[in-house]
């Protein structure tokens, strides 16, 4: 469908659904701000520095969208990714979204971080110690079938519908890495893995560009995990696997490419360290590693004020010593060459390939 409709139909086409997504997303942070400021005044999240930096912020959101739908126009990304939802089954999540938050800044307010249920104490037993918490305050963490169920949502409305946007960033490093012959095979004889899949949002992107590849959706949690099966049922060769990304089941060099998305933020620098290392060792020598993550202080001024009062609105406890250790540098420690970095909006892709490997650790 794509490569019969013009390029500038494609790109116009793109841009009109991103900028209305970005519109429906932003009714939407406003209304839970109404909504919020009823039952817990001042407990939402503040607002980003001054009316001039809120003007840029608006300009980059539009710049961000714009550049996305280009990608769209040059067939970097398929097109089919941008089917909408179901508006019914949106329209209730939205309801079950305003009730949660309301409940997860009274826990902000009463600095509640590790609220569980019996249920996701005993999954949360098994998890290491830097996961046995609330992430952004919600009760159960990343281990209850509610959060695994609006996480994708809350995304969205966290940076009002660019969420999508920046997870695309992994495919550009994949289109780049393997070329139009690998986009116009269906991956034919690819092997993939993403590390920290969560609900398997990027995985659906990964498989629409390639179809044929042998894809491997990995998660720590088997909530998480649970629903990317079901949200990839219909897909063929495709493995789920529970793991954590510090401990990867997998043999040294046996994918083509390893990512992932949002994961390094909300780790400890000795198991972001880690996570890379592992990252590495699975990935053959030339192959791809990338991660999409939160932007840095040392990418852009500008939004030093944005992601410098993250952590103090969510839960993030990780997050300050991220933002101030460039991501670039642990790729470069974990022995990953050709190390490149681009900037999305809030987000940052880094991408490198293995090096010759001296010695192996086997799986």
């Amino acid at each position: 469908m794509q490569r019969l409709l013009p390029e500038k139909v494609v790109e116009w086409g793109a841009l009109g659904f991103g900028l209305g997504r970005g519109a429906h997303y932003f009714l939407q942070v406003r209304a839970f701000q109404l909504l919020s400021s009823f039952w817990i005044p001042g407990g939402f999240p503040s607002r980003p520095g001054s009316i001039e930096l809120r003007r840029k912020l608006i300009a980059r959101v539009f710049e961000f969208i714009k550049e996305d739908s280009e990608h769209f126009a040059n067939g970097t990304y398929p097109l089919s990714i941008l089917t909408p939802e179901n508006p019914i089954s949106h329209a209730l999540r939205i309801v079950r979204l305003m009730g949660d938050g309301v409940r997860v800044l009274r826990q902000k307010k009463q600095g509640r971080t590790q609220v569980f249920s019996e249920e996701a104490k005993e999954k949360a037993s098994e998890k290491p110690r830097y996961y046995q918490r609330n992430f952004h305050f919600q009760d159960d963490g990343y281990l209850s079938d509610r959060s695994a169920e609006l996480y994708e949502h809350q995304v969205e409305v966290l940076f009002v519908g660019t969420g999508d946007m920046m997870r695309r960033l992994v495919l550009r490093a994949l289109v780049q890495r393997f070329g139009p012959d690998a986009v116009a095979s269906g991956g034919k004889g690819l092997q993939i893995l993403e590390v920290a899949a969560g609900t398997g949002r990027t995985s659906r992107m990964i498989r629409a560009l390639f179809p044929k590849a042998k894809l491997v959706v990995s998660d720590l949690s088997e909530v998480y995990l649970k629903r990317a099966r079901k949200s990839l049922a219909e897909a063929e060769n495709v493995d789920f696997v529970q793991a954590a990304g510090e401990e990867l089941p997998f043999k040294d060099g046996q994918f083509d490419a390893v990512v992932s998305v949002f994961l390094f933020h909300e780790l400890p620098l000795e198991v972001r360290r880690s996570v890379l290392t592992e990252m590495a060792r699975v990935t053959r020598e030339d192959g791809l590693v990338a991660a999409v993550d939160s932007i840095q202080l040392h990418d852009d001024p500008l939004f030093g004020p944005v992601i410098e009062q993250f952590p103090r609105d969510f839960h993030e406890p990780f997050y300050r010593n991220y933002i101030e250790t460039p991501l670039e540098g642990i790729f470069e420690a974990s022995g990953l060459q050709d190390v490149r970095h681009s900037a999305g909006f809030l987000s940052k892709l880094v991408c490198a390939r293995p090096g010759i490997r001296t010695q192996s650790k086997g799986a």
